[in-house]
């Protein structure tokens, strides 16, 4: 008999609801459906607009590092004794913290890439009209420049130091990512031949793509 899994998905949502929600949703009801048991960790960014002054002024330092993800998620862990954390985005309130949380219950952790944010803090290798992979090539401080996170320095300064504080850690190295296309996993890859480290294992990067449930109905033939 296939042995059947305890997961804990990890999300936050964005303010305005896209493509990795209907996702998330679909990949819990598939594993829900062949009799895994699925817990739902979530945020949503919109809780941004109901904080305190001094909550919005250390929005900054909980993105890089949020301690209330890090205690919930060891406590989920633990309690609910899950044995795979997968986590599709972390951005802003979860943040890279359910990373360490998980590693550090000993718990195999997984993500999903939706998007080029682990080298480009704009998500999207896209700038001012064209393809841009500056920051792959010459540096994060690139994207400082241009202001490129929602034409904000400030707000480009977070993401990009979250990605150059992680990536010193060595946290990347001890988690699985799946990318949805070869491309999405060449792109992830070349981080290693650019810095000269190797700061995602080969080996830990799986490709998976985007699935969707067909709708039947009685007319269909």
């Amino acid at each position: 008999m296939e042995r059947k899994e305890k997961i804990l998905i990890v999300h936050n949502y964005y303010q305005t609801p896209g493509g990795e929600d209907t996702v998330v949703k679909n990949e819990k009801r598939l594993l829900e459906e062949h009799g895994h048991q699925v817990i739902l960790y979530s945020r949503d960014n919109s809780e941004i607009t109901h904080f305190s002054l001094w909550r919005k002024m250390c929005l900054p330092f909980s993105t890089i590092f949020s301690l209330k993800t890090y205690k919930e998620i060891r406590r989920i862990i633990y309690n609910e004794q899950i044995e795979i954390v997968h986590v599709h985005n972390t951005l802003a309130l979860v943040s890279p913290a359910v990373f360490y949380a998980a590693v550090s219950r000993n718990i195999p952790v997984v993500q999903t890439l939706h998007n080029f944010r682990m080298l480009c803090p704009n998500g999207m290798f896209y700038r001012a009209g064209h393809i841009c992979e500056d920051c792959v090539k010459r540096g994060l401080w690139c994207s400082i420049k241009h202001s490129c996170y929602r034409d904000s320095r400030l707000q480009t300064l977070v993401c990009a130091a979250n990605m150059k504080i992680h990536r010193m850690t060595g946290i990347y190295g001890k988690i699985n990512y799946i990318c949805l296309t070869e491309f999405n996993k060449e792109k992830l890859l070349e981080i290693n031949r650019v810095t000269g480290k190797e700061l995602i294992k080969p080996n830990r990067v799986f490709i998976k793509p985007n699935f969707t449930f067909i709708i039947s109905s009685e007319n269909d033939v």
